[in-house]
């Protein structure tokens, strides 16, 4: 008889909590963006897979897309000053 309580308080307390977790917009997102994830890794399966634009685009950037080709600009003058920085002191 307290093995059936215990489960059962066990139980509904699990229930209770779950339901608190999942009841914000942003932790049902959290979980869902984990769970893709993992059952992504479990296939073995990228972005790539299953977003060709995605395939086409790595690697080799479009001269005439300029939000591109402007935020690679940027991310290399901030890596080498930022290499300049460190070396210089």
């Amino acid at each position: 008889m307290a093995n059936k309580w215990l489960t059962s308080t066990l139980l509904a307390t699990a229930v209770a909590a779950g339901s608190y977790y999942l009841g914000k917009e942003e932790n049902r997102e959290k979980l869902m963006h984990e769970f893709n994830r993992l059952k992504a890794k479990l296939k073995g399966e990228s972005k790539e897979d299953y977003e060709p634009y995605l395939e086409e685009k790595i690697g080799h950037s479009d001269p005439n897309d300029i939000e591109d080709n402007s935020m690679v600009d940027e991310g290399a003058v901030f890596s080498v000053n930022y290499y300049n920085e460190k070396h210089k002191k």
